[in-house]
């Protein structure tokens, strides 16, 4: 099956708010309006499909739409080439000059047997769109969901796939609203600096949730929504105070088995390099993998020992945290 992007439109944080318009025959980028809307149509099927889901004290918010796609099987997408070939040929008489007659019904003749093929075989082309929205239960519990719709030609639901599905409490869900309107973070009486900084500021923070793989939109999204709530208490980022944050929290509620009474100190925030992959350009370069902190605690483990210890805490690229663990032996040196 051939994929065919007809329109891409986002229309905030995954794309940076774009619109980019890719055509892949001349055919179809003579049909603008159409496409528009073929895609507000398509909107409006899975807005109403949603909100038939969430009734009876749920209910269901939309906020971004992403790229349309067309899934055309190779079948129709060669009798569009048949048919824009139809529509060429009566320009082409000084190239085939006495044979053009020929030409046209022998284009004809396929484009007749290819239908045939394609309405008894029943093959036709579906549409795929990713929609983010939230939902709210009967409890008032949010969750922020990612999903994959596939439609049928008429914009019936096809089938639907999550992409990924996050819990998020009241606070959160306005601190969501906040990055998805892409509203400031950074105040400066230089509004051009100020305008800047928040444009650079969300690049960064668009483009990791668009280079996430599904499996880690859900937390990264929540390590996002932390970061935004830093910005506005500080009008600045600090990576390092950022990650004594993030720490602070998990330290009330610990993943190790561990009640911490005191965190005494923490290292420096340092980065974890490797080489990037150099199949493009042959020559090696250091990639940023992640980060990593120390802390040294007091608080009581899991034989009921009061004692101090020292942790190893590691973060991925985007400052997530992916993971605390003990340290063995003598640990002083990673404080120095």
């Amino acid at each position: 099956m051939t994929r065919i992007i007809v329109l891409v439109f986002m229309t905030f944080v995954l794309t940076g708010c774009f619109i980019i318009e890719e055509y892949e025959t001349a055919s179809i980028a003579q049909n603008e309006p159409e496409k528009r809307e073929k895609q507000e149509l398509i909107k409006d099927s899975i807005v109403a499909y949603l909100s038939k889901q969430y009734q009876d004290g749920t209910s269901y918010k939309a906020y971004t739409f992403g790229s349309l796609y067309s899934n055309k099987p190779q079948e129709i997408v060669e009798l569009e080439q048949l048919y824009e070939i139809k529509r060429m040929l009566p320009t082409m008489q000084q190239h085939y000059g006495s044979r053009l007659d020929s030409v046209i019904q022998e284009n004809d003749n396929q484009i007749n047997t290819k239908d045939k093929i394609i309405r008894e075989k029943h093959i036709f082309t579906t549409y795929d769109l990713t929609h983010l929205y939230c939902i709210k239960d009967t409890l008032n519990n949010f969750k922020i969901v990612e999903t994959k719709f596939l439609l049928y030609p008429n914009y019936k639901i096809k089938d639907v796939t999550i992409i990924f599905s996050v819990a998020i409490d009241k606070f959160e869900l306005d601190l969501f609203e906040h990055f998805i309107h892409q509203d400031p973070l950074i105040f400066d009486d230089d509004y051009n600096y100020q305008k800047k900084m928040n444009a650079h500021t969300y690049d960064k923070l668009n483009t990791s949730m668009i280079n996430a793989l599904p499996e880690k939109k859900g937390a990264l999204l929540k390590t996002i929504l932390k970061k935004v709530k830093f910005y506005l208490k500080n009008n600045s980022f600090d990576e390092d105070i950022f990650a004594n944050f993030l720490l602070s929290e998990w330290s009330k509620t610990p993943t190790l088995d561990v009640s911490i009474d005191k965190v005494i100190k923490s290292s420096k925030l340092k980065m974890i390099k490797g080489k990037s992959d150099t199949s493009n350009t042959g020559v090696p370069h250091e990639k940023l993998l992640g980060y990593k902190k120390f802390l040294l605690v007091n608080g009581t483990w899991e034989k009921k020992t009061q004692e101090e210890k020292a942790l190893y805490c590691e973060f991925d690229n985007n400052l997530v945290l992916l993971g605390v663990l003990p340290v063995e032996g003598d640990f002083e040196k990673y404080f120095e």
